[in-house]
């Protein structure tokens, strides 16, 4: 097929190609609406445009518009690239003439199979011109297919909650809350905690880039890689959290086609109140003070791991004596967008966990749960959510 990618962000746009090139097909691309139905006015004869949403001047649907109103003579399968998914944006694009959407950030591997899914549109397309009994055929084998599919998924999600710990636990003076709330079936965000002996333990929160199938397999084999390293189990107390996560980024280099990377992060509890810290491209991790202050950010970001080597990674020390809880989160909370695209963002987060100093640990991670589906609309979210909440038994908080 001749596809055409059209995004005015140079970077993505080499990502979609790079994610599609290995597919065999003849690839253009273009910088903006304009440029992409120029292309197709001077006789780029394409079959696939995959196209951004969101554009200075002509919008992916503006471009969808026109390309369904140039070119009547054959049907050219039109994927758009949107953070947006309310029910008036849905309708907008198929009254235009979309045939499929797929969420920003985009999974690669999701992306590929999307393509894959056009080519058997086209080869489906050609089969009902040759036989009405051959389609009826083919749309049984895909049936058969997707039911195989969906079980396989169903197996990899109670496999998943099986590998995750307890979402209530104590640790000395520490308890801790946790949820994992999947977009899908399955998640590419996941979440340990590991008593290392001494009153001590140790906790890690990973999100994989993308979600779905593809991310959840990777997630089983980070986890098992953290197990292998020591990480849990045989955690060497000499050994700094980032010499762990350094040796993680070399392991896990992303090579063409796969683009797999993640954000982590690391850390160490101790009876005398220090929290060791690594953070990777994570969320910062937000500490709710005992004096009633507001909430406020821990660390500083750090690059994620998989996508470059040589990276050197930093910690840092907190001292829980003046805290009374820390939330590690992934950005599927302050991603979330609203019925009208907007994010939920960080500052909102912290005034939800402000509020909620009031209420009992048990009630917090429910609290944000129920804030996300009233804010998202619903409880299918556009990405992975997970959360871990650190309460310090004896730090006992002043009203905020």
């Amino acid at each position: 097929m001749k596809i055409l990618v059209v995004d005015d962000d140079d970077l993505v746009r080499e990502l979609i190609l790079h994610s599609i090139g290995q597919l065999g097909h003849d690839l253009h691309s273009a910088d903006s609406g304009e440029a992409a139905l120029e292309k197709i006015k001077a006789g780029l004869d394409v079959d696939l445009v995959i196209s951004d949403w969101m554009m200075p001047g002509m919008t992916g649907v503006d471009l969808c518009a026109e390309v369904r109103r140039k070119t009547r003579r054959r049907h050219i399968f039109f994927l758009l690239l949107t953070a947006r998914e309310s029910r008036e944006d849905y309708l907008s694009a198929m009254e235009a003439g979309a045939d499929d959407f797929l969420v920003k950030p985009f999974d690669p591997e999701m992306l590929a199979a999307k393509v894959r899914a056009a080519e058997r549109i086209f080869d489906l397309q050609t089969q009902l011109a040759l036989s009405n009994t051959q389609l009826t055929q083919s749309n049984q084998e895909l049936d058969d297919a997707l039911r195989k599919m969906k079980n396989d998924i169903h197996a990899a999600a109670k496999l998943q909650l099986g590998l995750l710990p307890p979402e209530k636990v104590r640790f000395g003076r520490f308890r801790m809350s946790a949820a994992l709330l999947p977009s899908s079936a399955v998640s590419g965000d996941i979440y340990n905690y590991f008593n290392l002996g001494d009153e001590t333990f140790g906790l890690y929160s990973l999100d994989i880039a993308g979600h779905g199938a593809r991310a959840a397999m990777m997630s089983f084999a980070i986890s098992r890689f953290i197990i292998d390293l020591g990480v849990v189990g045989n955690f060497e107390r000499t050994r700094t959290l980032s010499s762990y996560v350094q040796e993680l980024n070399e392991i896990f280099q992303s090579s063409p086609p796969d683009n797999d990377y993640f954000t982590m992060l690391l850390a160490t509890i101790s009876s005398d109140e220090k929290m060791r810290v690594c953070q990777a491209g994570h969320p910062h991790p937000i500490a709710t003070p005992i004096d009633g202050g507001p909430p406020f950010p821990l660390g500083k970001g750090g690059f994620p791991v998989g996508l470059h080597e040589g990276i050197s990674y930093e910690e840092f020390l907190v001292d829980l004596t003046q805290v009374h809880r820390v939330v590690f989160y992934t950005d599927g909370i302050t991603e979330c967008s609203g019925p009208k695209g907007e994010l939920f963002g960080v500052e909102r987060f912290q005034t939800l966990l402000h509020e909620a100093e009031g209420k009992p640990l048990d009630d917090v991670v429910p609290a944000v749960k129920q804030a996300m589906i009233s804010w998202h609309g619903g409880d299918e979210f556009d990405d992975d959510i997970s959360i871990i909440v650190l309460e310090n038994c004896e730090a006992t908080p002043e009203a905020p």
